[in-house]
């Protein structure tokens, strides 16, 4: 398969996670997730299935079990920790690989005294555009269009207005897994470079283990199978993140699995448990 198919698939992922939270917010409402706007994105058949709720959420545990669970306490994660940066002084804001986040909007008041950077590819970006923001022509996040593998990071950032010397906090959520290890480290590295100290970036990543062949987490199986369909599309596992990170000049301070992520946001849903992948996790690293 073709580089710009598997781009291309990749890209569909923002359908799939929309539809994620969507579906949690109408099995669980806000204890799910508090992406309200979610359900705007969908495609038809998306849509139409949520209007029946045990059979959507049967179709996600038996096609890709863990993804409902996982990309509902990702999203309560990464609100979470947006709002507390926010709330100790938060200058600027980079999305990264921003797909169908509604931060910009959904926090627009927290966020009020932040410059926001939206970062995607021009075609995710042009859909997100369509789909997401008509009657939120309000929101201030700046557009920018980038190819992580093949353009400067630092460079585009910089014509949209970006500020080094500002405290940043960068969201990278459902990306690192798709490029290779040498773009990871590039962004890690412009992160520890070029932004204020006490600025920081959240990210979640697959485990190396889980790259390596070992499919006895929750739910890894099925998501190998489905990468491969997708195109080979999983380039990047880390090992040790501490490790990984340090060389670029960050600390991590937090790295949590997936038991973790359901003992904090899934353990009060109704009915079912609810379980997340347990090949993934997520990392909080600070440039000190």
């Amino acid at each position: 398969m073709s580089l710009t198919r598997a781009k291309a698939n990749v890209a569909r992922t923002a359908h799939l996670t929309a539809w994620a939270r969507a579906l949690g917010r109408l099995t669980a409402g806000d204890v799910a997730n508090g992406d309200y706007l979610a359900e705007r994105v969908l495609r038809p058949h998306q849509a139409a299935l949520i209007r029946v709720p045990r059979v959507c959420r049967w179709l996600f545990e038996r096609g890709l079990p863990g993804a409902l669970g996982y990309f509902n306490a990702r999203t309560r994660y990464f609100d979470d920790v947006l709002l507390e940066e926010a709330r100790v002084g938060l200058e600027q804001l980079v999305i990264l690989g921003a797909g169908f986040d509604s931060r910009s909007i959904r926090f627009s008041d927290a966020l009020r005294t932040a410059r926001v950077f939206e970062v995607d590819m021009p075609e995710v970006l042009a859909l997100r555009d369509e789909r997401l923001l008509p009657g939120h022509q309000t929101t201030s996040a700046i557009a920018v269009p980038i190819d992580f593998e093949h353009d400067d990071l630092g460079e585009a950032l910089r014509r949209h207005g970006y500020a080094s010397g500002s405290r940043t906090l960068f969201l990278w959520e459902g990306v690192t897994y798709y490029l290779p290890v040498e773009a990871v480290r590039a962004v890690l590295s412009f992160v520890a470079s070029q932004s204020k100290p006490g600025s920081s970036i959240l990210f979640d990543y697959v485990t190396q283990a889980f790259v390596d062949g070992d499919y006895s987490g929750y739910g890894a199986r099925r998501l190998a199978d489905g990468w491969r369909r997708l195109g080979d599309v999983n380039r990047c596992g880390i090992d040790d993140v501490v490790a990984f990170a340090l060389p670029s000049g960050l600390q991590v301070r937090v790295n949590i699995d997936a038991g973790e992520l359901e003992r904090r946001y899934l353990s009060l849903w109704p009915g079912p448990r609810v379980r997340a992948w347990g090949c993934m996790r997520v990392a909080h690293a600070i440039r000190p």
